[in-house]
């Protein structure tokens, strides 16, 4: 209970990584919709909050999934996702180097370039009429009448047009979250989000780890202020809240960073719409082993074994001569006197117990 991520239900797994929601992302969703049945939204507008909240729900999903396969990618490892109300953490290893770490950032918004790339060839050349993709941020996406209707451009014409299409709701909403989320983490260069790790790798080669991770971290500080101002401006909390956890991320990398944790690496990684945190961890290069089967077959040399065991140790009943396993007419040691591996035999390294 003291760590505030570990307050997440499992909804199951995809293609080996488990999917955790944290407890307050339900709450904060439905929150924000009840925030639309006020007197100042048309009646229904909760209808289309609703389908907002479950098309960011999967916007950040798909993003996480980016960071994860593009770790994969890099022969690093992702075990865990987690969806919480500030964006996403993706548990992820991959190697100690630029172009590992600028890849796997580079995955999140790449996924959501995707997505934006597909809503608007469905929406400019399947529907019709042929409506245009709400490029603006500012884009309003709730209804503007009674009766439903959003306010879409198309390409025949300079002004907008009011549709009820259930087709360009969809999809125009889904582009214009997904490229809210592709513009913040790409253009708010500064640790913790996407856009910082980018500037960290780019610098990392030229200026060395730490000097790269200090410019990323004086950015990310920078970064903290303007949400601060765009929170004052659009009046909304979250903003807020993002910019106190960008401020804390920022310090307790700095702090890690002072205290000589220079090897840290991506380890967590909190990415949305408006953010992408990370934390640092410093794991090591994975290395694959052999299995038992493996080093079981594998073939050695009993007899150099043997050999370069009696120069090192007198022969002697306490000791088990590694050469048992390759002369049918040696005697086999009792098991209560002495113990062998069968991989230290392929060694020429004896294990002992003395009685």
């Amino acid at each position: 209970m003291r760590d505030p991520f570990s307050w997440a239900f499992p909804l199951g797994s995809l293609f080996g990584i488990l999917i955790k929601v944290h407890v307050l992302l339900p709450l904060v969703m439905l929150g924000l919709v009840l925030q639309t049945t006020k007197d100042t939204f048309y009646p229904g507008t909760w209808i289309d909050a609703s389908m907002l909240m479950g098309l960011l729900f999967l916007t950040v999903f798909v993003h996480e999934m980016g960071h994860c396969f593009a770790a994969r990618r890099m022969e690093g490892e992702a075990s865990e996702v987690l969806l919480w109300p500030l964006g996403g953490l993706a548990r992820v290893e991959v190697p100690h180097t630029p172009r590992a770490n600028f890849v796997t950032a580079l995955g999140g918004p790449l996924a959501n370039l995707v997505i934006c790339i597909t809503c608007a060839v469905a929406m400019g050349f399947i529907l019709e009429p042929h409506f245009r993709p709400p490029l603006s941020p500012l884009w309003y996406p709730y209804r503007m009448d009674t009766a439903g209707h959003v306010e879409l451009y198309t390409w025949s014409a300079d002004h907008a047009v009011l549709t009820d299409n259930l087709a360009a709701l969809i999809l125009s909403r889904l582009f214009w979250i997904s490229w809210i989320t592709f513009l913040l983490n790409v253009l708010l260069i500064g640790l913790p989000l996407d856009g910082g790790r980018m500037l960290q790798c780019v610098l990392w080669p030229y200026v060395g780890y730490r000097q790269a991770t200090l410019y990323a971290i004086f950015s990310g500080f920078g970064v903290m202020f303007v949400v601060i101002v765009a929170a004052i401006y659009l009046n909304d909390v979250l903003p807020l809240l993002l910019a106190f956890y960008i401020y804390a991320s920022c310090k307790q990398e700095w702090i890690m960073l002072e205290m000589g944790a220079e090897e840290s690496l991506f380890g967590y990684d909190f990415s949305q719409g408006y953010t992408s945190l990370e934390r640092d961890e410093p794991p090591p290069p994975r290395k694959k082993h052999a299995n038992f089967l493996q080093r079981w077959l594998q073939p050695g040399p009993p007899a150099k074994c043997s050999y370069s065991w009696r120069r090192s140790r007198p022969r002697s009943s306490a000791w088990t001569n590694c050469s048992t396993r390759s002369s049918a007419t040696a005697r086999r040691p009792s098991p209560r006197r002495s113990t062998v591996s069968s991989s230290a035999c392929r060694t020429g390294i004896g294990i002992s117990s003395r009685s």
